[in-house]
């Protein structure tokens, strides 16, 4: 090989190593921020109370368990084990427990665990399937769907497992036709008295009272199919409005004051044409969103500042997602090729593509010394 091959071969190490410069700083440059990693089924992110921690759960050790990582996705921990399977994480309001349902397809109970410890405590013994614990702001309820003999309901009760109240008769019942799988948790006004659910249809979004479960006109448009509310520290209401066609699917989220006299002219919106369905997270201050979606081939964690950038990374249709989520929960990724979203196999590639280059420019090297040279 003469010394225009090796520089042919230089010029080809360094356009590689510009390619794969190119591509890790224009996947790390999207609105768009992937938390988990993995090829197991990431879901149900929450923030702590102070934003700086994510909880959710993930079967990345067989079945459900709960995890922590840090707002930006570092240092996971792992909180729960065993061979339990445990869900729908929800903080309390100081930050110190989590509220999980915890079971199997034929019976689920609330439980809580204290984070600093991993200590758990049963809260529910309903012999039923209980799911998506939420805490009151003042932390002395937990509210959560129950079901049993085909009907789902509202029922609220304290940590310790007393005062167990069912606030709904037949929020959704198999007879008529409803979902009675929930599908997100209860969420409460910033005051206790009222707790935003959807209807039995999951179209449209309802107040309930705490205390007794009388509840209000539905606060959302009737031709439209909303769901997925979120109670914000000034009493605001955000809520999901889907949309699915026989060829596409997106998601709006709408603003609304609950206590408004026109809460449909009312609302505005927060972002559009959102390319994945909820359930959504959002910060104490709206500007941050978190959610969970199969756009990399498995269900994985991600978040969102809602910028203008963030908002047009959401409406822009990703390579891979599908409007039915249950679907793909566990199916491995096909077809199709991903960049990492992290810094280290981008590393590792350039290091093997050096090691290459430098191996091969000293065999060359050795060769031409090993050449006898050529008498005149």
């Amino acid at each position: 090989m003469g010394s225009s091959k090796l520089v042919l071969l230089r010029a080809v190490y360094i356009a590689a190593f510009l390619a794969l410069i190119t591509a890790y700083v224009s996947e790390a440059a999207s609105p768009i921020r992937q938390l988990t990693n993995t090829t197991a089924s990431n879901l149900r992110p929450a923030w702590s109370p102070d934003g700086k921690r994510i909880a959710f759960q993930s079967n990345r050790n067989g079945p459900y368990h709960i995890y922590l990582m840090d707002s930006d996705g570092a240092n996971v921990v792992q909180v729960t084990s065993s061979d339990a399977d445990d869900r729908h994480p929800a903080w309390s309001p100081d930050g110190k427990f989590l509220a999980v349902d915890s079971g199997d397809a034929a019976k689920r109970e609330i439980w809580t665990i204290e984070v600093s410890s991993k200590r758990r405590s049963q809260v529910t013994k309903l012999g039923a399937i209980a799911s998506f614990p939420s805490w009151s702001p003042d932390g002395k309820r937990i509210g959560f769907y129950l079901y049993q003999a085909a009907s789902m309901d509202v029922w609220t009760v304290t940590p310790e497992g007393s005062n167990q109240t069912r606030l709904t008769r037949d929020l959704a019942t198999e007879s008529n036709n409803q979902c009675t799988f929930a599908c997100h948790t209860v969420a409460w006004s910033p005051d206790g008295s009222r707790i935003a659910v959807a209807d039995g249809d999951q179209a449209r979004v309802l107040l309930l009272s705490a205390m007794n479960g009388a509840a209000s006109a539905p606060i959302t448009p009737a031709d439209e199919r909303s769901h997925f509310p979120i109670y914000l520290p000034d009493g605001s209401l955000v809520y999901v409005s889907e949309h699915v066609t026989i060829d596409q699917s997106w998601t709006d989220l709408w603003m609304v004051d609950p206590n408004a006299a026109n809460t449909v002219e009312g609302r505005t919106a927060v972002a559009g044409q959102i390319q994945a369905q909820g359930p959504f997270e959002l910060s104490t201050d709206a500007r941050q969103l978190l959610f969970a979606s199969p756009r990399s081939g498995n269900f994985e964690i991600y978040s969102v500042t809602l910028d203008a950038a963030g908002k047009a990374a959401l409406a822009t249709k990703p390579e891979r997602i599908s409007p039915d989520l249950s679907s793909i929960a566990s199916k491995p990724e096909e077809d199709g090729f991903k960049l990492p979203s992290t810094a280290e196999p981008y590393i590792l590639a350039l290091g093997l593509l050096a090691f290459a280059v430098v191996g091969v420019e000293s065999i060359v090297r050795a060769r031409r010394r090993s050449r006898p040279k050529t008498k005149l």
